[in-house]
């Protein structure tokens, strides 16, 4: 029960934040058909984030409930006023609710299900351990253990954390909020982002295809001599779009790849074994064996982590033909990284994605609607604070107020996860252009606007997080990208990726394109032939810039594992020909490299090409939208509207409803009145015109998700790894989210647009793949879920089938401890007692060094204090290869727990200011008990039990 209380108040802590928020959204995202309701909830705890913890970096708050409740405050009252200044001619929130109801409570039910389905969930394996959890612990605990901002890092101390670390500010915030301790904190955060992420899907889905069905109504106000009109559109709660967003909700979050379906067909020994050594896709390249002739269960009915696999499919070569060892590329797509239950940066960022995607729609529309006059500013317009425009701005095409939420959304994805930042913000930037090309009609000054834009967003976004960038140090460096001097990526790897989605987007070009008779083919091959051959000279230039520069050692060992015979470098910091030299000998090997496995490439470059065709044609068919010669109906009524002052009873509004030339359907009934339930009851055709309002934005997302997988076939960013690992990452898990919602409303769009029996089959055909892809892709939660529970809980049921008693469930991430070492527990708990006890900076606590992914830095991750040192490795990726402390410090610790000199004890205590020294079974293992032996001779005891001691260390105390 406590742990239902618990998840209760998350997620009413959630849905206080999201109203807080939704007057805010409700007026900048006006332009959505959902006017933001289903991105409410992140972009409340967004805006309450930012305000708490920008508060407590320049000290005006602390880093407390104080400082909580004063940072919902100020969202609450900016989210009132911009609602209260917005536009009289706006719907109020309670006329647009009582109109958008069903899509309302969709959304709600939504949230409200998948939150509830993945706390049970991480109920059934809670543990916070293994992977990069401990470090994830680490950075929650440390956030609400640091009296102000930035936070102190647990396992770097007397530094402040050098990483990507605003989401663990709002979990935080989320924990305080709902009066929830750090452990079921962790659970609860990891339900959240789920939900949200299924939440975001549903509601881009549900905006792009509620844009096909609408009226548009244009409203007089006569109570001035100066008859000034304005249209009013609205959109109908139509079935296909909650429909295919229910599936989104589905299909990005909690659907797997289809390494599923290989586990399940090789699990029962189905496949040759030729079959098998030829996918090559590592643990399952080995002949497949049946349970019958192995006569045990497959390894996906079983507590293994068989599932580990989904997230490493790509099965990476070098060019001499060895495999690479330990650091293959990480292609994780949210279900998996749902299952493993890490609270990473690029999980967090997940929702906020989805946010900053519907922010990017936003543009798209908001340039439209104005650009093609179909919005025309009366005077309370002009002087409302959402859309009054600067001269700055207005050149931009959308007000000032969506300006600055989008650099404050991007800011803030660079915050949660700044491998983000850059994507989302190609995502605006190629809404603001397609949406002015397609108003225009060219192209002309565009790139120079778009670039403009881009300038402006990024430094407005730097100035609002500038405490962060101040303080922030990445293991990124100069060149900053490398080559990929490796064998390309094999197309069936790639479609065991992204095979559910690229079904129905391959069907969905291939049909928009052979209906536009292929026009603009040239223009098509031509961009794609662009993009490739521009990656490629990239690729060959940055070899070269290696090879002729001071990091030569790279493309040196890779001649030498080639057998090139290269001339010995001529030393010396520069060596240009000799670069030449070298790339001219390893361009054989690449491009046959290259040519013997080209698909990949040739079929991304064939979905780029596909996609450019298309909207070249929708581009120059686009312009004007709706003719000026439109016949109109107008029926005018008075109207009290809610929210006018008292003086205004004789308003009279004149309703107007355009037929829209683009479409066969006669002119709607007009009601007698502007009366929502009316309006609502009106039946609106499915526009024709829809889709050069939606789909081009659709096909942006395809566009970007193409752009982000097929870069790193030819360069990636560097990092500490060397290897394009990270890239992959990063990049292919934006590419799933859009590319998922991309499919969904491809499929809505075949269906609304089949007009023969040719049509009707290609789409019957593309949604039975997509539905029979997704079906074993919704198998991988099902069996990875229940493998991971009897990994925790143990087996349901023993080989007969007679059940078992198991461990209980639970959200306390800690309970695995107090399972496992009781001792260890204690002392953790006591810790962290002490600390809640604590105010002002958190005492520091010493404890073993050693490895990371390991039991190492266990103390200072579970309590939040910091220690001297906890994994080297993650501090020199989080700060650089260069930085001198992690390599200064760990010897140091070795010798305050070996030397038996008290003095040089003394000494280095004072200088970490140690409050407490940890000595437990690893401390014991690792250095001995001889040198341990010195503490109990000389320090107090704090605390004690059979298998930990804690010493208290104060100044004095070996005098």
């Amino acid at each position: 029960m406590t742990d239902v209380l618990a998840a209760v108040r998350w997620w009413a802590a959630l849905t206080l934040l999201g109203l807080a928020a939704l007057p805010l959204v409700y007026t900048l995202l006006r332009r959505l058909p959902d006017r933001g309701y289903a991105f409410a909830r992140p972009a409340g705890l967004l805006l309450a984030a930012y305000v708490f913890w920008l508060a407590g970096s320049l000290g005006f708050a602390g880093n407390d409930g104080g400082g909580i409740v004063l940072a919902i405050g100020i969202v609450a009252a900016l989210s009132w006023l911009a609602y209260r200044r917005r536009p009289d001619t706006d719907p109020s929130l309670r006329e647009w609710l009582r109109e958008n109801m069903t899509a309302a409570v969709a959304a709600e039910l939504l949230f409200l299900a998948i939150f509830a389905l993945w706390v049970w969930v991480r109920a059934q394996n809670p543990s916070i351990s293994a992977t990069e959890k401990p470090m994830e612990f680490a950075f929650l605990n440390g956030v609400g253990r640091s009296p102000a901002f930035p936070p102190l890092d647990p396992w770097l101390s007397g530094f402040a954390i050098s990483y990507y670390y605003f989401g663990y500010v709002m979990v935080s915030l989320l924990g305080r909020l709902s009066f929830v301790a750090e452990p079921q904190a962790f659970n609860l955060a990891i339900a959240w982002i789920v939900a949200g992420t299924a939440t975001g899907a549903f509601g881009v889905v549900y905006n792009l295809i509620s844009l096909r069905r609408h009226t548009t109504y244009e409203i007089r106000d006569t109570r001035s001599d100066r008859s000034e009109r304005v249209s009013r559109i609205s959109y109908v709660v139509s079935k296909p779009a909650l429909l295919w967003g229910l599936v989104a909700a589905l299909a990005v979050p909690l659907a797997g790849n289809q390494q599923m379906a290989l586990e399940l067909l090789h699990g029962n020994g189905v496949g040759s074994d030729g079959f098998w050594a030829w996918l090559d896709v590592r643990d399952v390249e080995d002949p497949a064996v049946s349970p019958a002739e192995d006569g045990a269960p497959p390894r996906y009915e079983t507590s293994a982590w068989w599932w580990w696999r989904t997230s490493r499919v790509i099965h990476e070569y070098h060019l001499s033909g060895r495999a690479e060892e330990g650091l293959e590329p990480i292609v994780e797509v949210p279900a998996f990284s749902f299952i493993l239950g890490d609270l990473h940066p690029h999980v967090l960022a997940l929702p906020f994605a989805f946010l900053a995607m519907a922010v990017a729609l936003a543009w798209w529309l908001e340039i439209r609607q104005i650009a093609n006059d179909e919005l025309r500013v009366t005077n309370e317009e002009r002087s409302s604070l959402v859309t009054r425009r600067s001269s700055f701005v207005t050149r931009f095409g959308a007000p000032l107020s969506l300006w600055l939420f989008t650099a404050v959304v991007l800011g803030g994805l660079s915050f949660l996860n700044t491998w983000d930042v850059g994507i989302y913000l190609f995502l605006v930037l190629g809404a603001f252009f397609l949406a002015h090309w397609f108003v225009a009609g060219t192209t002309r000054g565009l790139p120079g606007r778009t670039a403009l834009l881009a300038v402006s967003l990024v430094a407005a976004a730097v100035v609002l997080y500038l405490p962060f960038y101040l303080g922030f140090r990445s293991q990124a460096g100069a060149p900053f990208i490398l080559p990929f001097l490796m064998r390309p990526t094999r197309l069936v790897q790639y479609l065991i990726i992204f095979g559910l989605p690229l079904s129905a987007i391959t069907i969905l070009l291939v049909t928009l394109a052979a209906r536009q008779r292929f026009r603009h083919w040239r223009a098509g091959v031509g961009a794609a032939a662009a993009v490739v051959g521009g990656l490629l000279l990239i690729m060959l230039l940055w070899t070269w810039l290696l090879a002729a520069g001071p990091e030569n050692g790279r493309i040196l060992g890779l001649a030498n594992e080639l057998n090139l015979g290269l001339p010995p470098h001529p030393g010396g910091a520069i060596a240009p020909l000799w670069g030449l030299r070298a790339v001219g000998a390893l361009l054989p090997p690449l491009l046959a490299a290259r040519l013997g496995s080209p698909w990949l490439v040739l079929g991304l470059a064939g979905l780029l090409a596909l996609v450019v065709m298309v909207l070249r044609t929708w581009g120059e068919e686009e312009h004007p939208q709706i003719s000026r010669g439109t016949p109109i109906i107008e029926v005018e009524e008075g109207i009290q509207r809610e929210g006018t002052e008292p003086g205004f009873d004789s308003e009279r509004l004149l309703v107007t409803e355009h037929a829209r030339p683009d479409t066969d359907h006669p002119p709607l009934p007009t009601p007698h009145a502007f009366d929502v339930d009316a309006l609502a009851a009106v039946e609106v055709p499915v526009d024709a015109g829809w889709g050069t309002r939606a789909m081009p934005f659709v096909l942006l997302l395809v566009l970007t998700g193409l752009l982000l997988t097929l870069g790193p076939e030819f360069i990636y960013l560097r990092d500490n790894f060397g290897v394009r690992l990270n890239t992959t990452f990063k990049f292919y898990y934006q590419a799933w989210a859009m590319f998922g919602v991309a499919a969904v409303v491809g499929l809505d769009y075949l269906w609304a647009t089949r007009r023969s029996p040719a049509s009707r089959a290609v789409a019957a055909v593309a949604t039975a793949g997509y539905a029979a892809l997704l079906a074993v892709a919704l198998l991988f939660p099902v069996y990875a879920v229940r493998s991971r529970a009897a990994e925790y809980r143990g087996p349901a049921r023993a080989a007969d089938g007679t059940p078992l008693e198991r461990q209980p469930a639970t959200l306390d991430g800690l309970a695995w401890l107090a399972r496992f070492n009781p001792s260890e527990y204690e002392a953790i708990t006591w810790l962290r007692d002490q600390a809640a006890a604590t105010s002002g900076p958190p005492p520091v606590v010493l404890e073993a060094v050693g490895g990371q992914y390991s039991g190492y830095g266990r103390v200072s991750a579970n309590t939040g204090l910091p220690t001297i040192l906890g994994w080297p490795g993650h501090e020199w990726q989080w700060r650089g290869s260069d930085h001198p402390e992690p390599g200064r410090r760990e010897p140091l610790v070795e010798q305050i727990y070996t030397t038996r000199d008290l003095g040089v004890v003394g000494f280095l205590l004072d200088q970490f200011d140690v409050a407490y020294i940890y000595v437990g079974d690893l401390e014991r293992e690792q250095y001995g008990e001889a040198g341990l032996r010195k503490f109990a001779d000389a320090l107090e005891v704090a605390f004690a039990n059979d298998r930990v001691t804690i010493y208290r260390w104060q100044p004095v105390a070996l005098q």
